[in-house]
């Protein structure tokens, strides 16, 4: 990506295009004035023309809805391109050559773009061709998925063994190194050790960018086994930002644009996304295995002026679809949401119902108001009763809260108080005091959602071992607690990590001895501490502290495969999730500690204790670590 065009590049483009020749080239008919050209808005529909072309300027401007610009904009706009996407294809037009601003990382950036194309060819290879990719092939077979369809989008089957992936990448001049730095194999965590492959037997979907550029893959697991992960995604590269991709988003832009309203689907999965592409719905785009963030809003409106949205049909899919429709009223662009079957999803349902009725759902789908309203509504044993419609209402109006657009507030409020059987006016008084709540309202911890859903891997036990000197019926020695194995294997994982700094910074900051209960944590934290902070290898030195007995659990964290890989939070946010976990349990050892007597000061220190929990389990991460910090001062009775 460059860091930009010298401005003298773009002027020569824009003296270069006739802006006439340009809009009628999408097919829009113009029609001669005195000034220029008029024609029917292709932003808007509209009987009578009122866009207005002015060639000698360069310039557009539609009286209807006010569109206007230049033909940069004209082409951002219609194509639901970047700026620098529309001002290469406009130079590739008129003949001019970009010369991009230096980008330091470009000779990495081309070299993992030409190893992920490469990489998503050999997987489709596999998938046609490999005895061992039978069961991928089955598992399309009993989805009904139509081969052009499987082609289009690149869908493949990645082997089990690391080393074939190692033998491939050497035959076609790619490194050990350029499979790491691509995020499809992992390193031995221990001299002489395996390689880790990330997406072995696994079937591979590839994510690609505007472009169509392979740039990341998502692997979806073929067995029943409980102890992997359902999906795993490629790690976030200098290619690949999951809050910058939407998946299929390169071949429903032009679709979006071209179509009448404008408007996207947005499901849940990749399934349901290709699914709605085989069925003749070309304009539906998911996120990637993450929440659908303000980016994501930013980037599909760049091409699409509505959204319907299209989640599962069960309690999950309609909270995650109440607080995706948020996200799209706060950037001002209308959102409206098809209900289906409690139990279908896009996929399921057009599987079994067909196109025709996948229609009528996104014809009668509603505002993301009346849906929540009616969502709530229907949990309901007495809907109407006045404690009911207070907290429906409440709800709705956080929602409503969030819209940028002050028609679209006042329509959306009106659509409340009618289901809500209340006087608009009352729901407008009530809407301005929710509305500067909201304001004051701390941000909730950034929500995740699965592609389709990510089943984390089972954590597995560390093993209990004997004690020196004892036979294995003897008593053994207690293990460490799951959360402190669980946070020592998450830290081994992510010792070579980008975000290393961050971590290290967190657990300096966050992490006292004294919140950890074993003593093999406390000293696999502390070499951890030491290795980052002088860069020597502290955990393979730790072998020759630990008791024989303790041993066998630094070897479980050695020999664990990565199990992070599935989450799609990053390892900052997973590692304070870890953090307020850890802290939650300290307090409650100090809360059991407390004397069974029923006295004011027991009492009180109880609930100082409950309050402390709920804190740290519900408040925003600044609010919790302010805790954290000021229980580590010794201000609040953690010891």
């Amino acid at each position: 990506m460059a860091f930009g065009v010298p401005e003298s590049t773009i002027e020569e483009i824009k003296a270069r295009t006739d802006i006439a020749d340009l809009i009628s080239s999408y097919g829009i008919q113009l029609r001669r004035t005195s000034g220029g050209y008029m024609a029917c808005c292709p932003f808007h529909h509209e009987k009578t023309p009122s866009f207005h072309i002015q060639p000698d300027k360069g310039f557009y401007h539609c009286f209807g809805c006010g569109e206007s610009g230049d033909c940069i904009k004209f082409v951002q706009k219609q194509e639901g391109m970047s700026f620098i996407e529309a001002v290469k294809k406009l130079a590739a037009g008129c003949g001019i050559t970009v010369e991009e601003k230096e980008d330091p990382q470009a000779g990495q950036r081309k070299r993992l773009l030409a190893l992920h194309s490469q990489l998503a060819d050999f997987f489709r290879r596999c998938l046609l061709q490999s005895k061992e990719a039978e069961p991928a092939r089955a598992y399309l077979a009993s989805r009904a998925l139509p081969d052009a369809i499987v082609a289009q989008f690149k869908i493949g089957y990645a082997p089990l063994s690391a080393n074939a992936m190692r033998t491939w990448a050497k035959k076609y001049g790619f490194t050990d190194e350029d499979l790491v730095a691509a995020g499809v194999l992992l390193p031995p965590k221990f001299e002489g050790g395996s390689w880790y492959n990330r997406f072995g037997g696994r079937l591979m979907f590839t994510i690609t960018d505007r472009q169509d550029r392979a740039i990341a893959f998502s692997g979806r697991i073929l067995t029943n086994d409980k102890k992997k992960a359902k999906y795993v995604n490629s790690p976030e590269t200098i290619l690949f930002k999951k809050s910058n991709v939407l998946f299929a988003l390169a071949h429903a832009a032009p679709c979006i644009v071209k179509s009448p309203r404008r408007e996207a689907i947005v499901c849940e999965g990749q399934i349901d996304v290709i699914r709605c592409h085989a069925c003749g719905f070309p304009v539906a785009v998911a996120s990637q295995g993450t929440a659908f963030t303000e980016e994501h809003v930013r980037i599909l409106k760049k091409c699409a002026d509505s959204v319907v949205l299209v989640f599962d049909g069960d309690g999950a899919g309609q909270k995650a679809a109440v607080r995706t429709g948020g996200e799209f009223l706060a950037a001002g662009v209308p959102v409206r949401v098809a209900t289906l079957p409690e139990g279908e999803d896009p996929d399921s349902f057009l599987r079994t119902q067909g196109p025709e009725a996948f229609r009528a759902r996104l014809d009668a789908a509603e505002s993301v108001t009346s849906f929540q309203v009616r969502s709530l509504l229907a949990k309901e044993a007495k809907p109407y009763s006045v404690r009911t419609v207070s907290e429906v209402s409440r709800a709705a109006l956080e929602t409503i809260a969030k819209c940028s657009s002050a028609v679209m507030r006042a329509t959306l409020i009106g659509e409340a108080a009618t289901l809500l059987g209340v006087p608009p006016a009352a729901l407008q008084e009530d809407f301005l005091k929710v509305s500067a709540d909201v304001k004051h309202k701390p941000p909730p911890p950034e929500p995740v959602v699965s592609d389709e859903p990510f089943e984390e891997p089972s954590a597995e036990p560390a093993p209990a071992v004997p004690l020196a000197g004892e036979d294995a019926s003897s008593p053994t020695v207690n293990p460490p607690p799951t959360t402190e194995m669980a946070l020592c294997e998450f830290l081994m994982e992510h010792e070579r990590d980008a975000a290393r700094e961050t971590l290290v910074a967190l657990v300096a900051d966050y992490l006292p001895d004294a919140v950890l209960v074993h003593p093999f944590t406390r000293a696999f934290v502390g070499a951890w501490r030491t290795g980052e902070a002088d860069g020597t290898d502290a955990i393979t030195a730790l072998r020759n502290d630990l008791p024989p007995e303790m041993c066998v659990w630094l070897d479980h964290i050695l020999l664990t495969e990565e199990k992070s890989a599935a989450s799609e939070l990053s390892p900052e946010k997973i590692l304070q999730d870890f953090l307020r976990k850890l802290w939650m349990e300290a307090v409650r050892r100090c809360q059991g500690e407390l004397p069974a007597e029923s006295t004011p000061e027991n009492d009180m220190a109880r609930l100082r204790y409950s309050t402390l929990i709920r804190k740290l389990q519900r408040g925003a991460w600044n609010a919790a670590c302010g805790l954290m910090c000021a229980a580590t001062l010794g201000r609040q009775p953690l010891s």
